[in-house]
């Protein structure tokens, strides 16, 4: 989330607009306030910083008073994004991700907070329909405003190899490694050159034409992207929204992924989409593009043209015009 908070800031200074944020721990030169000592919690099997300082409603109220427009992310984690609901004037307020069943059952348990989201100078809005899906039947959104990403890949060309798939992911059970690898003695009884190299995780004794790389940098990962024909998404869940994917489609990769909703929403028509969890179907898809190189370049092309969508430049302006709407209803 902090990536599409200074992403959103970084834009709208762009185009002119004074920015303050407003958090438990502010990056390093970056304006605003910091309002509270961090804690860190494991949720949705990542780790969140937040305040729970007593504190931290004054000081919320205090760095508030000087905006126009509030825009809060994760409107409902401690103690930030609730101080901040309570707040005067007009407010937008982003869902951003696919929390656990417990934290959903949170959700509804939080009434005055959740009823202050139907004010008619708030507007909600969710990252995709998965975010949205957190919110109990009648709290919104009004608008899904996805996630903005800017894919900063050189423009240094690299050699396509035929046959190479790409994983990216932290070898934990919802990102569908073990699916993959699974898969992966079908696909290579298929296609014999294949290659599969995986970025992210480590395990011992990898299968035949399997690599891994462990944790990359930045410039690895672009030159294994932009090398792969395909790119394989196989998670199982928690996903709320699918960055990885926007920067598989930005390198040319022909992408496979499960079908997940918030996949389908970043993805569309673009990928091949196969049922969450099908090991058989995960590799009838990559069997299927790996053996069709005109299919895997169509593919590549259509993804390309997806993932524009996802620029600061389409993102940006529809946050501005839902602050203009709630501005219109103060």
């Amino acid at each position: 989330m902090q990536a599409q908070v200074l992403g959103l800031a970084g834009w709208l200074r762009s185009q002119g607009d004074e920015v303050r944020l407003i958090a438990p721990l502010l990056p390093e030169g970056e304006s605003g306030a910091s309002v509270g000592r961090v804690t860190r919690i494991r949720a949705n099997r990542s780790v969140a910083p937040i305040s729970l300082s007593g504190r931290v409603a004054g000081r919320v109220a205090e760095a508030l008073a000087w905006g126009e427009v509030t825009h809060i992310h994760e409107p409902l984690m401690p103690r930030v994004g609730p101080s901040a609901l309570r707040s005067r004037g007009p407010k937008v307020v982003t869902f951003h991700a696919d929390p656990p069943g417990w934290v959903r059952g949170l959700y509804r348990g939080l009434g005055p907070w959740m009823r202050s989201l139907k004010a008619p100078d708030v507007m909600v809005t969710a990252v995709s329909r998965q975010a949205a899906g957190a919110l109990a039947s009648g709290w919104g959104p009004e608008r899904i405003v996805p996630n903005g990403i800017e894919v900063s890949f050189g423009a240094k060309p690299v050699e396509r190899r035929r046959g190479r798939v790409a994983f990216l992911g932290r070898d934990e059970p919802r990102k569908g490694l073990s699916l993959l690898l699974e898969a992966w003695p079908e696909i290579r009884r298929r296609h014999s050159h294949a290659e599969l190299v995986v970025m992210g995780a480590i395990r011992p004794d990898p299968p035949q034409g399997v690599v891994f790389l462990g944790r990359v940098t930045e410039e690895v990962k672009e030159l294994t992207l932009k090398s792969a024909e395909v790119y394989v998404a196989p998670n199982l869940g928690g996903e709320s929204f699918g960055i990885v994917l926007v920067e598989a489609m930005t390198a040319g990769c022909a992408v496979v992924a499960s079908d997940l909703l918030s996949f389908q929403d970043v993805a569309g028509s673009a990928a091949s989409l196969f049922a969450t969890g099908d090991v058989a179907a995960l590799a009838e898809r990559v069997s299927e593009v790996l053996g069709d190189p005109s299919l895997a370049e169509r593919m590549s092309a259509a993804g390309q043209e997806r993932a524009g969508r996802f620029s600061w430049r389409r993102v940006g302006p529809a946050y501005r015009e839902c602050y203009a709407q709630v501005l219109e209803r103060s």
